[in-house]
């Protein structure tokens, strides 16, 4: 199962989750431009412009790993929104997309 939602502050978010042992897990994927699908999207080379997160845990059904991905997506973006000194869709130094977990 995956999900496409946003924009949210100009950015998209991705979202799937993977059987772990009977259980789910989600994933996202914050992007600029919106993907097809979390299978198809792509990160941008923009530093701090897109990111990789891992759901909060494991959920008995798909549509809750997916949706707390979802969240911490969203959640990631308004720490970005709000942090001091960041321009708007900029994100604050230190966020990298090659450095985000998976």
């Amino acid at each position: 199962m995956d999900r496409v939602t946003g924009p949210f502050d100009g950015h998209y978010v991705a979202s799937s989750a993977t059987a772990i042992g009977g259980r789910y897990l989600g994933f996202a994927k914050v992007c600029c431009q919106r993907p097809r699908s979390f299978w198809l999207a792509t990160l941008c080379e923009e530093p701090g412009c897109c990111a990789h997160l891992c759901g909060g845990g494991l959920f008995d059904t798909p549509e809750a790993a997916v949706a707390s991905a979802q969240l911490m997506a969203q959640g990631h973006l308004r720490s970005r929104r709000d942090a001091p000194g960041v321009a708007a869709g900029q994100a604050p130094a230190g966020i990298d997309c090659a450095t985000q977990p998976l």
